[in-house]
C-alpha cells in the first residue's frame, strides 16, 4: 500500500501556517489542479482529490489537531473522517462547490455573486407533413395544424384575473438564499415556491385557463417544402413550439417530411429509376417508348438488341438537388417481357423462328437475324 503524503507537503505550508494561508494555498493549487482545467490528464483527478482531503482535515482545528498528534493514524470513532467534527464543509462536493460555483459546472456562486435561475424554455413541437414526389422536386407551400400550449390571453399567462404581489419574493419570482461558506458568504437564486416563479399571488382564478395560465389550442402554419426534400428531414419553425415558463422562451415547431412513394418513379437519393417493360419483339427489333418523368412523359428509343437489364440515363431528369444547382439523372431500366401465354399460331411461329436462328443470331451475327425475323412473321 502506498504511503499517504504528508496534507502540509500536500498543500505547500509549513505546519505553523494559518487559517488564511491554508486557505489560500487549496484555492491557488486547486484551481490549477482541478479536472476541468486539466482536460486529457487523467491524473488531475487523483491530485485534486489528495488536495481537497488536506484541505478538510487542516482547515478545520479540531481535525488539524488530531492530524497533528496522530499524523495519519487518527484513531477510529472521531468522525466520519477519522477526525473529530467529520467533514467541515460537508464533503468534496461542497468544498468544489464553494470554490469554483458555476464556473466549473457548480451549482451555485461564491463571494456573494448570485446567479439566478432563468425561466425554462418551452417544449419543442413536432408535426408531419405528407407531400408526393413532384411536390419534394419542384417545392410547395403547405399549411399545417399542430396543438401547441400557449400563454392564456385572457390573463396574460398569469392564471387568474385579480392578483396581488407574492410577498414571499416581493414580484421577483425567485429567491435568494445566502449561507456561509469557507470563503464568506454564498448565494443562490431559486424559483419563488411560493407564487410559482409568476411573482404574484392569484386571488381569482381566470375561467379562461381554469388557474394555469396555459390553454391548449392548434394553431395553423403555412411553410415551404423546398425543392429536392427527402424523407426524415425536418423543418424548423422557431418560436411556434409549446410556451415556456413565465418569462421564459417559447418552444421550436419541428415539420417532419415524408415523401410518397411514386407509382412510376422510385428515388435514389438525387436520381429517379424506371423500369421500362417492352416486349421481347420490341427489344430485338428496336422501338420508341415513352418515359414517366418529373415533367410528363418523353419517348425514348430502344435500339435493337437491346438486353433485359439494360440502362438508358436521361441526364438531368432527376431530383433536384437540395441547397445546390443542378438535378440527378433518370435512369430507365428495361424489363424486357417473354410471353407466357401463345396462341397455338404463335407457338408455330416461334418454333419456325428457333429451327432458322443459330448462335449468331443471339451474338450479333451481322443483320441476317433481322432479316430472318421478318420473314418469319410475314
Amino acid at each position: 500500500m502506498a504511503t499517504k503524503r504528508d496534507y502540509y507537503e500536500i498543500l505547500g505550508v509549513s505546519r505553523e501556517a494559518s487559517e488564511a494561508e491554508i486557505k489560500k494555498a487549496y484555492r491557488r493549487a486547486a484551481r490549477s489542479h482541478h479536472p476541468d482545467a486539466n482536460p486529457g490528464d487523467h491524473g488531475a483527478e487523483d491530485r485534486f482529490k489528495e488536495l481537497t482531503e488536506a484541505y478538510e482535515v487542516l482547515s478545520n482545528p479540531e481535525s488539524r489537531r488530531a492530524y497533528d498528534t496522530y499524523g495519519h493514524q487518527v484513531p477510529r470513532g472521531a468522525g466520519a473522517t477519522g477526525y473529530p467534527g467529520g467533514e467541515p464543509f460537508g464533503g468534496f462536493e461542497d468544498i468544489f462547490e464553494a470554490f469554483f460555483g458555476n464556473r466549473f459546472g457548480g451549482g451555485g456562486s461564491f463571494f456573494g455573486a448570485s446567479t439566478a435561475q432563468r425561466p425554462s424554455r418551452g417544449s419543442d413541437a413536432e408535426v408531419e407533413v405528407e407531400v408526393s414526389l413532384r411536390e419534394a422536386a419542384f417545392g410547395i407551400d403547405r399549411e399545417v395544424n399542430v396543438q401547441v400550449v400557449r400563454n392564456c390571453e385572457v390573463c396574460d399567462g398569469v392564471g387568474g384575473t385579480e392578483s396581488h404581489v407574492c410577498p414571499t419574493c416581493r414580484g421577483a419570482g425567485s429567491v435568494r438564499t445566502v449561507r456561509e461558506s469557507i470563503l464568506g458568504q454564498m448565494v443562490t437564486t431559486q424559483t419563488c415556491s411560493a407564487c410559482g416563479g409568476r411573482g404574484r399571488v392569484i386571488d381569482a382564478y381566470c375561467d379562461n385557463c381554469r388557474g394555469s395560465g396555459r390553454v391548449s389550442e392548434v394553431q395553423t402554419r403555412r411553410l415551404r417544402i423546398p425543392e429536392g426534400i427527402e424523407t426524415g428531414m425536418r423543418l424548423k419553425v422557431s418560436g411556434a413550439g409549446h410556451a415556456g415558463d413565465p418569462g421564459g422562451p417559447v418552444g421550436d415547431l419541428y415539420v417532419r417530411v415524408k415523401v410518397k412513394e411514386d407509382p412510376e418513379l422510385l428515388r435514389d437519393g438525387e436520381d429517379l429509376i424506371h423500369h421500362m417493360k417492352v416486349s421481347f419483339v420490341e427489344a430485338a427489333l428496336g422501338a420508341e417508348v415513352e418515359v414517366p418523368t418529373l415533367e410528363g412523359t418523353r419517348p425514348v428509343r430502344v435500339e435493337s438488341g437491346t438486353q433485359p437489364g439494360a440502362t438508358l440515363t436521361l441526364r438531368g431528369e432527376g431530383m433536384p438537388r437540395l441547397r445546390r444547382r443542378g438535378r440527378g439523372d433518370l435512369k430507365v431500366v428495361v424489363d424486357v417481357m417473354v410471353p407466357t401465354r401463345l396462341t397455338a399460331e404463335q407457338r408455330e411461329l416461334l418454333e419456325r423462328f428457333e429451327t432458322v436462328s443459330g448462335e449468331e443470331t443471339y451474338n450479333g451475327g451481322g443483320g441476317s437475324f433481322f432479316d430472318r425475323l421478318r420473314g418469319v412473321f410475314r
